[in-house]
């Protein structure tokens, strides 16, 4: 968005383009002085803004800026922006305005913070482990470790980082352990370990190799543990053991449901306390019901299942829940515990331990293990409650942050939809083509009402078009077999009164606590606009480019099919003429194609298999292996993997059509064949018109002629300075692509370092006013050349938008080169 403001600390607007609008605002509401600039400037932001400019202005030789603040929108969204300014200055040197633009860079700021809060995650994680941990690269220089292992090996961080840990070690059983990680395997040590200052420990370590994807060796990891306080007593090592054989066991099982996390954790918690039996019961989120698991596992119905029991019914489990603290009885003698829990069992209980599972200072769950031998101790404690909370750090992730995320998400959709969004929101059973459960009311949009849906009369693959419901079907069961949570999809869909529509669908998988998807949760958005737009510009603009007025029919379908042999996927393909009186089918052109598959291929009669496959009504695309089944020849000599049938109408009648393929894709793709419908829609508009003998050229005034005519370098630029549309002089001599200059910030045509100097050469205010510019610093091409140039802008008007469009003249050597 550009701007030119007065200078003053509220930043009068001057001027400011018309695309503030997709901020809420009008250009009228800031020119008229009803709004100044600062209104819409965050703030907590303005006064580190104002400071910065104040600073800016106290440099007299400064005329340019760059700053990163946040904005709002009239709705109140909060967006952050890049400002790019220069300070312009009157005959005297003083600063009369500003003149600049902002760039919105909401999504990027939001990806940073999300990925720098990630980091803070992990280092924590690595910070609060509970064991040393130590990191190495494939030399073996030591590049990190935690305050743990630091206070283990007695050395401060400054010391031992840059060191190689295996000079460091020293030789012996220790240096042995480490030695196996450089040759891909793991290593283990367990005994003393003498610290270079003298201080004797007894560790255990455990020192694994990382591996990048393709097998290389690019470091190590050890997880350092001081035992020496535990040498004492032999069975509390072994009991520290096994619970840290189970914690590192649990952390492999991320990915595993939450049932067989809770099932493994009460497994475990038996096996270390000598126990013979052990419950796990997760506070429902109503703090009135616990869901109950229990080991050895219990059976309901033949299955392996929890069950929920009200929490002031389950006999001293509340104890625990009430006191915030571990229970320990060893001398109780009953069934209290589980009393009323499992109705059909009687269970004597003759000690046991209740421990409460804490997230801060709210009970999460609680656990119990009963019946070991002899009484529970404090070390019994301890191993369930380190068990335990390693538990639910991982059921966490499974249950707390994910069902937040979740919530996030359906609140955005529900607000989207509230603010009468485009978009329609569905959730669907994961049955076949999907039956709605649910489905927003701005499904009228598309002539349907929710009643059509929830009433089961109709199910959501009855609207998606025949031509792609097959590949929505593939797309959806991909996604299910490779465990996808959310997807996107374009695909069209059928209106009730017959109309085609292109639509965007984002969906998210969801699964219930045992891991099986229950319900998908997605909207789509009517996006037909956009792909029409996007593509009859571009086509018609192409066409444009290949035909001539001079050109004769065959020359025009030759050029349609070398211009379709541009489209991703394909690579070959003829077009067809249809004998109005006989209805037969003459091939007038084609190209990639041996001449004897053009020869079995260049008359069809009006009741053949391949004329039926055009008069279906629309395009029909197939693995070319079915083509052949049904034609029943032999016509593998040809190579060919895909095929697409696509008939060309005008009128509603059938004149034409043509046959699109591929020897190297098994399929061409939506988004060509998009672009396919478009050239078809073209073919009927040429072939109609040399038919009735009018010029398939059309007049074109304006930009358009500029662009046909010229062989200058010309690119166009919305008023943020995004190009939006380059001509092909550009793309040859600055050897871009066309995908290389979609939404390509206009300064990187330029040299680096000459982006002020480019600036200053735009007077915005004489643009405003109808003038020209004129800059001549070189243009830049993609290999880095440097092209002598005089650069010519002006605002015009491109697809009904105020646009700012560069023309640029090379000199005649670079032209001649």
């Amino acid at each position: 968005m550009s701007f030119i403001w007065k200078v003053d600390e509220r930043w009068p607007v001057e001027w400011v383009s018309a695309n503030i609008a997709q901020l809420g605002y009008t250009p009228e509401e800031f020119m008229s002085g009803k709004l100044d600039y600062a209104d819409i400037v965050h703030p907590e932001d303005y006064g580190k803004i104002n400071s910065e400019v104040k600073k800016l202005l106290k440099k007299g030789n400064t005329s340019y800026f760059t700053l990163v603040y946040r904005i709002l929108t009239k709705s109140g969204e909060v967006r952050y922006v890049t400002e790019r300014s220069l300070l312009k200055r009157d005959d005297d040197g003083i600063i009369s305005r500003y003149q600049g633009i902002i760039i919105d860079n909401t999504e990027k700021e939001k990806a940073e913070s999300t990925l720098e809060d990630v980091e803070r995650k992990y280092h924590l994680l690595f910070e609060k482990a509970p064991l040393g941990i130590l990191c190495f690269d494939e030399n073996g220089t030591i590049i990190n470790c935690n305050h743990i292992c630091l206070k283990i090996i007695a050395e401060p961080l400054s010391r031992v980082l840059g060191l190689n840990i295996l000079q460091y070690v020293g030789e012996g059983a220790l240096k042995a352990a480490i030695d196996l990680v450089f040759l891909g395997e793991s290593g283990h040590f367990e005994g003393e370990y003498i610290s270079p200052v003298g201080k004797k420990f007894t560790i255990k370590a455990e020192f694994s190799p990382i591996m990048s994807e393709d097998g290389c060796l690019i470091g190590g990891l050890g997880l350092i543990q001081d035992i020496s306080e535990l040498q004492g007593t032999e069975e509390k090592i072994h009991l520290n053991e096994a619970r840290l054989e189970a914690l590192l066991e649990l952390h492999q099982r991320a990915d595993s449901s939450v049932s067989e996390i809770v099932e493994f954790a009460i497994e475990k918690a038996v096996r270390l306390t000598h126990s013979q039996i052990g419950y796990l019961g997760l506070l429902q989120e109503n703090e009135k019901s616990l869901e109950i698991y229990a080991w050895p596992m219990q059976k309901i119905n033949g299955e392996k299942k929890s069950w929920i029991f009200p929490v002031n019914s389950t006999g001293m489990w509340g104890e625990a829940i009430r006191e915030r603290e571990p229970i320990v009885n060893n001398k109780f003698s009953g069934s209290g515990l589980i009393k009323g829990i499992i109705s059909d069992q009687d269970i004597k209980i003759n000690r046991y331990i209740n421990v409460p599972v804490m997230d801060g200072d709210q009970v999460v769950a609680v656990a119990a293990v009963a019946n070991k031998s002899n009484e529970y101790d404090s070390s019994d404690v301890r191993q369930l409650t380190l068990l335990f909370d390693g538990m639910w750090k991982l059921v966490q992730c499974k249950l707390v942050d994910w069902k937040l995320i979740e919530t996030r998400k359906i609140l955005k959709v529900l607000e989207s939809v509230i603010n009468d969004s485009p978009a329609v929101v569905f959730i669907w059973s994961p049955e076949d083509d999907w039956p709605v459960e649910f489905v927003s009311k701005n499904i009228e949009r598309f002539g349907y009402s929710v009643e059509d849906f929830l009433s089961g009369k109709m199910v959501y693959g009855d609207i998606i078009h025949p031509a792609d419901l097959e590949k929505v079907r593939t797309e959806v069961a991909r996604c299910y077999k490779e465990g996808y949570s959310d997807f996107s999809q374009e695909y069209r869909v059928l209106t009730k009164l017959g109309e085609v529509r292109w639509v965007d669908e984002r969906t998210l998988i969801h699964h219930d606590l045992h891991g099986e998807i229950d319900f998908l949760q997605g909207i789509i958005v009517d996006v037909t606009e956009r792909k029409q737009a996007t593509n009859f510009v571009q086509v018609e603009s192409d066409f444009d480019n290949v035909l001539s007025s001079g050109d004769n029919l065959q020359d025009m379908f030759e050029k349609i099919l070398d211009f379709a042999l541009q489209i991703k996927a394909v690579d070959c393909g003829a077009i067809y003429l249809i004998d109005n009186s006989e209805g037969d089918f003459e091939m007038m052109a084609y190209r990639g194609l041996s001449d004897k598959f053009a020869d079995n291929f260049r008359h069809f009669a009006p009741n053949t298999i391949q004329a039926r496959l055009f008069t279906t009504g629309y395009p029909v695309y197939k693995y070319f292996s079915e083509i052949s089944d049904m034609i029943k020849g032999d016509l593998d000599y040809e190579g060919l993997q895909a095929m697409g049938f696509i008939p060309v109408n005008y009128n509603e009648k059938l004149i034409a059509s043509m046959i699109l393929g591929s020897h190297k894709e098994l399929e061409i793709p939506a988004n060509s064949r998009n672009v396919i419908d478009t050239i078809a829609n073209q073919l009927g508009l040429i072939i109609s018109r040399f038919r009735e003998g009018t010029p398939v050229r059309k007049d074109q005034n304006g930009l358009q002629d500029l662009f046909d005519t010229m062989d200058d370098l010309i690119f166009i630029m919305d008023m943020g300075g995004l190009i939006i549309h380059a001509n092909h002089a550009l793309q040859k001599y600055l050897k871009y692509s066309r995908k290389d200059l979609s939404k390509m910030d206009f300064l990187e045509l330029f040299p680096p370092g000459k982006e002020e100097e480019v600036l200053e050469s735009i007077d915005i205010e004489g643009l405003i006013s109808g003038n020209s510019s004129r800059c001549y610093v070189p243009l830049m091409s993609k290999d880095r050349n440097f092209l002598s140039s005089d650069t010519k802008f002006f605002i015009g008007k491109w697809d009904g938008r105020e646009a700012l469009i560069g023309v640029a003249r090379l000199s005649a050597s670079t032209v001649d080169i």
